[in-house]
């Protein structure tokens, strides 16, 4: 898993070291990345919407088969199950396209972007290895207690977090130059939001600026909008999903991982979740509006009565082209 993160976070990473190289501002950055990805998800995202409007227009023939095996034991849901199959099938409906695929595509996206976020000094920087290990070394030099840590996928943003200690154990004339402890020191100058230092931790909040507190809290909320109006959405075009108490479960997990992990990690992945949550929320009250399911089944019925008409137009000249030879012979 460790060697995928790190082949997908290449390309990521060298989208946010060109951008920080642009811009010479982080915040701004992560701003324009999220977009970015927002736009190489927005077919995924197009795609789902037309999906879940093909799976609204056939819930009404799922419901006539569920009804015609209601009440009839264990093997009536297999029935049920084969017919909705052959159901899709007739329709040319993938249940694993319209919901699987999408998802996996943004799961390697976000696995990407994740490890990259995570690497700035690796990716952002771009400081060597050798560079990078001295600075470890260092690290754990000052906070010998995390030599133990079972994950180091914060390593990089935690020596941010506490360089000055960092610095005070770095070997003199070692490879770590004053150019590279200068660049690093102003991207941590640059890595705030008004007095909010974005490698701080929201769960010290108490002991090193409350308006830490702020930062998994808007990230939960944010994260809520976009998982509602989701829920409000399925209520409409799958009503008997909807009633699944694990729906509203699932309604709430998200923005409660969201809280959570916001606490726990620095703060500038709460930050850049509150991006990409507000540009999701965005790109789904846009796709909803300019497809909007009953617009969506209506081109839907169009185009198959179109492709309806062109098989039997070619069964008919099929047809007519074996009389014609016939008569020949």
């Amino acid at each position: 898993m460790e060697a995928l993160r790190n082949i997908l976070g290449v390309p990521f990473g060298w989208a946010l070291g060109f951008l920080y190289d642009l811009s010479g501002n982080y915040l701004f950055t992560l701003v324009v990345i999220t977009l970015i990805v927002r736009l190489i998800l927005l077919p995924s995202a197009i795609k789902q919407q037309k999906n879940s409007a093909k799976q609204m227009r056939l819930q009404a023939k799922v419901n006539k088969i569920r009804a015609k095996y209601a009440g009839q034991g264990r093997e009536a849901q297999m029935k049920i199950s084969e017919e909705t199959q052959e159901l899709y099938r007739r329709e040319g409906f993938n249940a694993s396209t319209a919901g699987c695929l999408p998802m996996g595509l943004q799961l390697l996206v976000m696995m990407g972007l994740y490890n990259a976020i995570y690497s700035p000094i690796k990716y952002v920087l771009h400081l060597s290895d050798q560079v990078i290990e001295a600075l470890q070394t260092a690290y754990y030099a000052a906070f010998p207690d995390m030599a133990n840590a079972k994950s180091t996928y914060s390593l990089q943003l935690n020596i941010l977090n506490k360089f000055t200690d960092v610095q005070a154990h770095l070997p003199e004339g070692g490879v770590v130059s004053e150019e590279a402890i200068a660049k690093i020191q102003n991207f941590i100058d640059n890595f705030r939001i008004g007095s909010i230092n974005l490698t701080d931790y929201p769960k010290d909040w108490r002991t090193v600026n409350t308006l830490l507190v702020w930062i998994p809290i808007i990230a939960g909320v944010t994260a809520l909008l976009s998982a509602v109006y989701t829920y409000l959405k399925q209520r409409k075009t799958n009503p008997e999903m909807a009633k699944n108490p694990a729906m509203g479960c699932m309604t709430l997990a998200s923005p409660a991982m969201s809280i959570y992990f916001g606490f726990i990690l620095p703060a500038g992945i709460g930050f850049y979740w509150i991006i990409s949550n507000v540009l999701s929320f965005i790109q789904l009250l846009a796709t909803s509006a300019m497809f909007k399911p009953a617009d969506v089944i209506a081109q839907q019925m169009i185009d198959e009565t179109v492709q309806r008409r062109a098989r039997e137009e070619s069964v008919k000249k099929t047809r007519a082209y074996i009389a014609q030879e016939r008569e020949n012979r």
